[in-house]
């Protein structure tokens, strides 16, 4: 299940986490709900500096993630969104993965990105609309692009750049 933290606090405890597994509940819940989902944190391998500066960037990344989808909308969308941001010391990149649900009526709709925090270059993603619709597209590179066929797939590939 995703471990969850409100954004006021998450630069404190992404700064301050250690290995260990840890969790705090949103402090709030409305139409927008923002969370992290860390996944497991080496601090020996990230400096505190680089979580904190990744951290803080993911944050206005986000921001500017979610303006930019209103200002697309042709109505208010009610949405939430998840995040997480992650230091890869081995791509030297701040990299975060962004789950968004969106609510239209009797619809759901579920983007999953995972985006260069800085560069704001999507790396993949993934939708899903009930009732079965999918997308999937794997983007290691400017230049080489897959298809996905699932969220499992999709999953295994961003653990892959969230984890090092």
């Amino acid at each position: 299940m995703p471990k969850t933290t409100t954004a006021a606090s998450a630069a404190t405890i992404t700064a301050a986490a250690t290995p260990k597994d840890w969790m705090v509940r949103p402090k709030f819940w409305g139409r927008n709900v923002i969370s992290i989902r860390p996944y497991a944190l080496h601090a020996t391998a990230q400096s505190l500096e680089q979580q904190a500066i990744c951290a803080e960037q993911a944050k206005i990344a986000l921001q500017e993630y979610e303006n930019e989808i209103q200002k697309k909308a042709s109505t208010s969308l009610d949405q939430h969104s998840d995040y997480q941001s992650h230091y890869n010391t081995k791509l030297n990149k701040c990299l975060m993965e962004i789950e968004t649900t969106f609510f239209n009526g009797g619809h759901i709709t579920t983007s999953v990105l995972l985006m260069d925090a800085f560069e704001q270059r999507v790396c993949a993603s993934y939708v899903w609309a009930s009732p079965n619709v999918n997308s999937c597209d794997l983007v290691p590179s400017p230049q080489t692009q897959t298809h996905c066929s699932s969220r499992e797939e999709f999953d295994a590939f961003v653990a892959k750049y969230m984890e090092e």
